[in-house]
């Protein structure tokens, strides 16, 4: 919670001697020692309280990612509808001449 290095501690305890004084200065290490101690406790059980009641939904949200995920890896080993025109087969006759004699025709003009 507090990152203090060990110099800093030393300076604070300094500070209050001269302010507390030597009497003080033991009872107010403890209570705030007490203090901080259920402080950090009330943290942690709200920390728990809120890993168990988000931990199935973040669950069900991972495997949906993870689903879309391996989806963007499939590769289609067919080519494309405009590759391959799958119409062809189905025109008569007629009308591959008709295709042929208007293609034969945009190329001369």
């Amino acid at each position: 919670m507090f990152n203090f290095s060990g110099s800093e501690i030393v300076f604070l305890l300094l500070a209050g001697l001269v302010v507390l004084g030597p009497e003080r200065l033991p009872g107010v290490i403890r209570q705030i020692g007490k203090l901080y101690g259920d402080i950090r406790r009330t943290t942690q059980g709200l920390e728990q309280e809120l890993r168990s009641t988000f931990d199935e939904p973040l669950k069900d949200l991972k495997s949906t990612a993870d689903s879309i995920r391996s989806g963007f890896g499939e590769v289609d080993a067919e080519p494309s509808p405009p590759m391959r025109p799958e119409k062809s087969e189905a025109l008569t006759p007629e009308q591959l001449e008709n295709l042929a004699g208007e293609s034969e025709s945009k190329s001369d003009g």
